[in-house]
């Protein structure tokens, strides 16, 4: 048997080398450098669940995907830096939200309603705000900003209130734990359809989608909200005070 000099045995080893790095690659095509591995998960639904529903998931940093379960249930783990788009698309329906990292993200009309808000707040359209939060600073430090989002949420709580006297079960509703078919949450949405604030294809009803970015245009974020700081969060408060919902 004849022995491979130094030379072949060399380029056998590097061609080795490149096929198992191929194959890591075409593996992990989620991964993001060193951006840690965590979990975003939710439930989609526009009163009924959205079952069988593919979930996609594009961050500032990274991308997934994943499909949810007959209760509308979804669960993600990648590599990603927040905050991500969240769409769930299931029949005739599409609908939106955003995860500011990981922890628990629904999807619902209601979320909609929120882009809507924060998109007025921040002085564009929902459909560029979602088209802007892999690259646009001021997006991503709103949208990571738990004090903009709660304010925002609280806001488009006393929207609903004024407009179809209806009261929310939680003005927390992007992160609410719930479950379809069950008191709270679910009965909020269920109780919206009724009152024709949410269309048969899942979407918050045009003048309800209108009035919340009107809303957020009246309380813009001040700087956009850059960096997360106080700054951002204080014009969110702003909006909600005009809305008298505060609970202090």
């Amino acid at each position: 048997m004849k022995l491979l000099n130094g030379a072949t045995l060399r380029t056998l080893q590097y061609g080795s080398m490149m096929l198992a790095a191929s194959a890591l690659v075409a593996c992990g095509g989620n991964d993001v450098g060193s951006a840690p591995t965590a979990t975003i998960s939710g439930t989609t639904a526009v009163g009924a669940a959205l079952a069988s529903a593919n979930v996609t998931l594009t961050c500032k940093n990274g991308s997934g995907s994943t499909t949810s379960d007959s209760n509308g249930a979804y669960k993600a783990t990648f590599s990603f830096d927040g905050p991500c788009v969240i769409t769930a698309s299931g029949g005739s329906v599409t609908i939106h939200s955003f995860a500011a990292g990981s922890g628990t993200y629904n999807v619902t009309p209601l979320t909609e309603l929120l882009l809507s808000y924060l998109a007025g707040q921040l002085g564009t359209t929902e459909s560029a705000l979602l088209a802007g939060i892999s690259s646009n600073a001021s997006y991503q430090s709103a949208l990571s900003n738990s004090t903009v989002i709660a304010n925002a949420e609280a806001a488009v709580a006393k929207l609903i209130k004024d407009k179809y006297g209806i009261t929310l079960s939680s003005s927390s509703f992007l992160t609410v734990a719930f479950t379809p078919g069950s008191a709270g949450a679910d009965s909020d949405l269920d109780t919206l359809q009724t009152a024709g604030a949410i269309t048969s294809n899942g979407q918050p009803a045009a003048a309800l989608a209108a009035a919340a970015l009107a809303a957020g245009q009246a309380a813009p974020i001040s700087g956009g909200g850059t960096g997360g700081n106080p700054t951002g969060g204080t014009g969110g408060t702003g909006g909600s005070g005009g809305t008298g919902t505060s609970t202090k």
